[in-house]
């Protein structure tokens, strides 16, 4: 009936949380593991760190049927028991706590939950400023790269000669202007600049009116837009270069332009070969907004110096941000890999680092 003593066990362990859930009474579930005595538990962790000797000495050697499915289903048992029904617990304590608990664990469950409208505020802003940067850097990746991979040609004219050359050292100098330096830089010379230059076109317009013509939000997806496309750019020039030469060599025989060579058959393959690069820029952007608090933009930590102010916890805070942030890119990094499995695209592994 079970394949392994393995999956019993989970079974069991399951049927015990479930029934109380199902009666309506959350309570009972943490009276089902909860009452296990401390001795209990020590035999327990005895037993698997006997188990651990025996694998270091005797693995090899002998084979003992199920032993490894007993070994899981202690610590299973002690898990449910000691962590997850304790957590559980903590929980429920906090929901009727009309005060920041001292706690480190209970603290941090009690900011969570009655600051839940901050920090949905600061996830909702990072992921909105993340998705519309990656996608308008690259777009503008797009135009970038094709500046950069103009290659002057006999027959081309002087002057045509000429905007290929300024181009191609346009693309370059971007790119190393960009990726040179810090985003949080390129934010706060994006925001001061934009708004001083917008105070030089309306000297009559108050703070406000000019804060409200440049947000902190538009300086932000401007600065992560720019950002993006100075990467995106050379992520695409490398996929069209590692696009096989006989591609192009095969769509001249047929009679097809360079450009029309370039737009129906390379450029579609390097953005498929490209797709796990561009996923992680998106996930990478998700990490990098986080600077952008240093001009108020609200997203998860800014959310995250809004909660630490008004509860006077840093650590707490700054310990809920990193869980939050961890969710969001280890989530979305295998949503992406799925779809990259659904295009028959290459697979990024693990999450990227950042730019």
């Amino acid at each position: 009936m079970f394949r392994s003593f393995y999956e019993f066990v989970a079974g069991v362990i399951g049927c015990l949380f479930l029934i109380p859930v199902l009666q309506g009474n959350v309570h009972d579930l943490i009276s089902v593991f909860y009452v296990i005595p401390q001795g209990v538990v020590w035999g327990m962790i005895g037993l698997i760190v006997l188990y651990q000797i025996y694998n270091w000495i005797f693995a090899k050697k002998l084979q003992v049927p199920y032993i490894r499915y007993f070994y899981y289903g202690l610590l299973g048992i002690i898990f449910v028991d000691r962590i997850l029904l304790m957590l559980i617990s903590m929980w429920m304590d906090m929901l009727v706590l009309t005060k920041n608990p001292d706690g480190f664990l209970q603290s941090m469950m009690y900011m969570t939950y009655h600051s839940k409208d901050i920090w949905l505020n600061g996830i909702v802003g990072t992921v909105k400023i993340s998705l519309l940067g990656t996608v308008i850097g690259f777009v503008l990746a797009v135009l970038l790269v094709f500046l950069r991979i103009q290659k002057i040609t006999k027959r081309d004219s002087y002057w045509i000669a000429l905007l290929k050359h300024l181009g191609n050292v346009f693309a370059q100098a971007y790119v190393t202007v960009i990726r040179g330096t810090p985003m949080m830089v390129q934010a706060l010379i994006i925001y001061f600049g934009g708004f001083g230059l917008l105070k030089s076109f309306f000297p009559d317009a108050s703070v406000t009116q000019l804060t409200q013509m440049y947000s902190f939000f538009t300086a932000g997806l401007i600065t992560v837009s720019l950002n993006t496309t100075a990467y995106l750019s050379e992520v695409l020039r490398s996929g069209i270069n590692g696009v096989d030469i006989g591609q192009t060599e095969a769509s001249a025989s047929l009679g097809f332009t360079p450009w029309q060579t370039m737009i129906l058959f390379v450029f579609p393959q390097a953005v498929k070969n490209s797709i796990p690069s561009i996923c992680n820029e998106f996930i990478i952007n998700i990490k990098d907004t986080s600077v952008l608090n240093v001009i108020g933009v609200s997203e998860l930590m800014f959310s995250t110096n809004s909660i630490s102010s008004i509860y006077f916890k840093n650590l707490q805070a700054n310990c809920i941000a990193a869980v939050i942030y961890l969710i969001l890119t280890y989530g979305l990094s295998q949503l992406l890999n799925l779809l990259s499995k659904r295009l028959d695209a290459p697979v990024s592994q693990g999450i990227p680092s950042s730019n």
